[in-house]
């Protein structure tokens, strides 16, 4: 699946060059393109060689601008500024593609960065209808996508500017947690975080639409999601649990956390109330236990448990077991409001945790 589309300028957004002072114009389609690409959630970028104040003056008088986050407009490598791109959009490369008119500039792309997916300029108007961008069910944190990676750049403008310490930034951020049992209508976004998250993923399995649905149907597991707000805004569900409930131990079968929240506690705060919320429901349990596949990049997702206090019970050939004791003690960290929402658990309306 494609996270995000970098498109090159001259001959392939616009006919002309815009450095030879011609009269560029706006391909016919591409405004289509742009469009429904962003309705599908799948982030835009640019990486040109121009002038910059240039060509995002004409990005602007085309009415377009507001498409490209963290644009690459200058004298470097196309290489190096779609690398740039990805790193602040904390975006794999394997999950970037690139559009080009020039086969030199795809070429040098593609041998520095063998992971990126790259298109001619003549394949833009085909590209909504390749699988990679085929975004599945369209999910209201899919259709505020970019919305929400902006609210991101925002948060992190605002670190860089404040003078405190980070502790007292993210004290400043107030954000609110809300953990609860999912509800029907929450299952496409379960869905989505399972297939489209890799950083802060166990097991990086991509489960089917039917096995999430069946963690919300059945007695015996559970299906839990998180939702965050801050004073950059709304930004959806960003995690989903699926456990399955034993006699005497709780296993997590797959958590997910959204890759645009990292850095702030929202993982651990997420997981350990789910665990702490098991716990007093099924006292009878005597650990947790997790499964752990190292995939090179899902690294996130192994610190997440181990600062939760698991630790390696068995090795396999091809994961880990991750295990920890009940009764589990936690408490979020003091810049996380926690909300736990009445539903699966027997806890009372807005019962403040940690």
């Amino acid at each position: 699946m494609i996270k995000c589309l970098i498109w090159d300028l001259d001959e392939t957004l616009w006919h002309g060059t815009l450095d030879d002072n011609e009269e560029v114009a706006l391909r016919p389609g591409i405004r289509g393109v742009l469009e429904q690409l962003d309705g599908r959630g799948i982030l835009q970028s640019v990486a040109s060689r121009n002038d910059h104040d240039l060509a995002m003056a004409k990005l602007e008088e085309l009415g377009i601008a507001r498409y490209f986050l963290c644009p690459q407009i200058g004298w470097g490598t196309k290489a190096e500024s779609i690398r740039r791109v990805a790193s602040e959009l904390n975006i794999g490369l394997d999950a970037v593609a690139f559009i080009d008119d020039n086969p030199f500039e795809r070429y040098e792309a593609g041998t520095y960065l063998p992971e990126l997916k790259i298109y001619g300029a003549h394949e833009a108007l085909e590209l909504a209808g390749y699988p990679e961008f085929q975004a599945g069910k369209l999910t209201r944190e899919a259709g505020r996508r970019r919305e929400m990676m902006l609210s991101r750049l925002e948060r992190n403008t605002a670190e860089q500017r404040f003078a405190g310490s980070r502790e007292d930034f993210l004290r400043s951020c107030f954000m609110e947690l809300k953990v609860r049992a999912a509800r029907e209508e929450d299952l496409d976004r379960a869905f989505e975080l399972t297939a489209r998250t890799n950083q802060f993923n166990n097991f990086t399995e991509r489960v089917s639409e039917d096995v999430v649905r069946s963690y919300l149907e059945s007695p015996a597991r559970g299906l839990y999601v998180a939702e965050l707000k801050d004073r950059f805004g709304d930004h959806g569900i960003v995690g989903a649990a699926m456990l399955d409930y034993g006699e005497e131990r709780l296993d997590i079968r797959l958590f997910c956390i959204s890759c645009r929240i990292e850095g702030r506690g929202i993982g651990t705060a997420f997981l350990g109330t789910v665990l702490k919320l098991a716990q007093q429901e099924r006292p009878a349990m005597l650990e947790a236990v997790c499964s752990y596949r190292a995939t090179g990049r899902n690294r996130p997702a192994l610190v997440l448990l181990q600062l939760l206090g698991f630790a390696r019970k068995e090795k396999r050939e091809h994961d880990s077991i991750y295990a920890v004791p009940f009764p589990f003690s936690y408490g979020a960290p003091d810049w996380i409001r926690v909300n736990v929402k009445t539903g699966h658990f027997k806890q009372a309306e807005g019962r403040i945790l940690g």
